[in-house]
């Protein structure tokens, strides 16, 4: 299926699949918008688009994740780009910009 054409659940991801397996509850990864690799993905908001933007369409999808019990999800903030496993810190504030944290799938 080509890229354009996938939904997505989430706006970032980290570099490999088992990023998360050696981290720490207190740890934060850097993760990367998935709209830099597919620019077109249903659901991605465009590569220019502001903060304000992506944050809210993020908590779209958040919200579709967290209708799903995935026991392996933890958070993240697209806006800042970084991702933690402790699912528990969901809706708490970003560590670098106070915004809710959203539900991240690591798989």
């Amino acid at each position: 299926m080509p890229p354009g054409e996938i939904s997505y659940s989430q706006l970032d991801i980290t570099e490999r699949f088992d990023d998360h397996l050696h981290l720490k509850p207190e740890d934060w990864i850097s993760t990367v918008p998935l709209n830099k690799s597919v620019p077109n993905g249903k659901g991605l908001p465009p590569v220019d688009a502001n903060a304000d933007e992506v944050y809210k369409a993020a908590a779209r999808l958040s919200q579709l994740r967290e209708s799903i019990s995935i026991p392996s999800d933890g958070v993240y903030c697209p806006v800042c780009h970084v991702a933690n496993t402790q699912l528990a810190k969901l809706r708490t504030p970003c560590p670098k910009c106070g915004r809710a944290l959203l539900k991240f799938g690591w798989d």
